[in-house]
């Protein structure tokens, strides 16, 4: 056989260009004539669809060849060094109908149900828990005969989409369930029809609803306010397709709204004060000595200082609907408030240790006026002495005790 190089030179230039030209082109064995004479022949457009074509298609082994690179397997282990650590940014494509294959039923509900997953990211676990939700979805009752979902791109996009949607209505009823706008007689659109009742008594009022005034410094202290709520009954509990309880409380002239989930977590929402507030003086109406006492409750609240962590004070209301603070402090002072504006606040969220109706009494705001004075001390008193005032004050203001 010829040597290579007298190959090569015996060839034709046209033949050459051929094929270098063929390699991005139309396959060899259709070329009949020399390619010069057909790209003469082709019409302009023919050469613009075979220019797109080109752009559009991969260039790298062009490219590879153009830079003068080795054909097929590389062969150069001489330069091929072991103690060299590359990271490889390609990617694995997975077996044709991978994306269609299933884990196992019971790997996958200990997945979903465990403490941790080990075959599921935290998004995935998120999503896949909204939608087998034990309140909505019955698919655990299944057994072995469930077949867990398919895990392709397509598919995880479409429930993401369908539980995207779920949430957004969900938000759109706790924003309208914590605005002053939700009426317990008539939920509106966003709430299951069943929240509505379709009997109504014969000359019942149309749309009265009593105004209600946010109170957001209420709202913040939440940890205080579940504490208060865990022994309270609501007026209103209704329940969403998804278990989320929605829960109105009221406990005086106060609404509190909150939501429940189905874990039990109690989150509040709202708090307001319902109705218009008792008319005062700048925040401090005076109480006339000959008001007689109709009734007195004393409270416990939480304190910050003293041993107890605690303290407690004495209300009592008279006759003429005004309202008296009495409490002695740890500094031994005694405090006597008329009419305070945070009195209901402040109700709300201490505990009822004690409470007697007193109509009919004899016993006047002079008198309780008077022993108040007298019980105010110099020195410092101790959170059991405090205590101690808190009982007298309310057996004086009942008439059972006297100076």
């Amino acid at each position: 056989a010829a040597p290579l190089s007298a190959m090569a030179a015996a060839r034709p230039a046209t033949s050459l260009m051929a094929t270098s030209r063929l390699s991005m082109g139309a396959p060899q064995a259709r070329l009949a004539a020399p390619l010069s004479a057909m790209a003469m022949a082709r019409p302009a457009s023919s050469l613009m669809a075979t220019s797109r074509i080109s752009m559009a298609a991969p260039q790298v082994a062009t490219a590879r060849l153009s830079a003068g690179m080795p054909r097929g397997v590389d062969l150069n282990l001489d330069k091929f060094n072991l103690s060299q650590v590359d990271i490889w940014a390609g990617t694995l494509a997975a077996p044709e109908g991978a994306e269609k294959l299933t884990i196992d039923t019971e790997a996958f509900w200990l997945d979903l149900d465990g403490p941790s997953s080990a075959t599921f990211t935290a998004d995935d676990r998120a999503l896949l828990s909204d939608i087998y939700n034990p309140t909505l979805s019955d698919r655990r009752n299944d057994g072995a005969c469930f077949v867990p979902p398919p895990t392709s791109l397509t598919y995880m996009h479409k429930l993401k989409q369908l539980v995207k949607e779920e949430s957004m209505v969900m938000q759109e009823r706790k924003a309208h369930f914590f605005s002053t706008d939700f009426n317990m007689e008539n939920v509106g659109p966003l709430f299951p029809s069943s929240w509505t009742s379709s009997i109504q008594l014969d000359g019942q009022a149309q749309g009265a609803v009593a105004p209600r005034v946010p109170r957001p410094e209420l709202e913040a202290q939440q940890e205080l306010l579940r504490e208060v709520l865990s022994s309270a009954t609501p007026a209103f509990e209704r329940q969403t397709e998804d278990g989320t309880h929605f829960l109105v409380y009221k406990i005086g002239s106060l609404e509190v709204r909150a939501t429940k989930a189905r874990d039990g977590r109690l989150s509040i929402g709202a708090v307001f004060s319902v109705g218009s507030a008792p008319p005062l003086d700048g925040g401090c109406r005076y109480t006339e000595d000959s008001e007689k006492v109709v009734k007195v409750t004393k409270y416990v609240e939480r304190c910050s200082s003293g041993k107890l962590r605690c303290k407690y004070y004495v209300v009592v209301r008279t006759e003429e609907g005004n309202a008296v603070v009495v409490e002695k402090l740890l500094n031994g002072s005694v405090v006597w408030t008329e009419n305070p504006e945070d009195l209901e606040s402040r109700n709300f969220l201490a505990k009822v240790m004690r409470s007697e109706d007193c109509k009919g009494s004899t016993i006047t705001v002079g008198e309780l006026r008077g022993s108040a004075r007298l019980s105010a001390a110099s020195d410092g008193m101790s959170p059991s002495e405090c205590k101690q005032y808190a009982q007298t004050a309310y057996r004086l203001a009942i008439g059972d005790f006297v100076y």
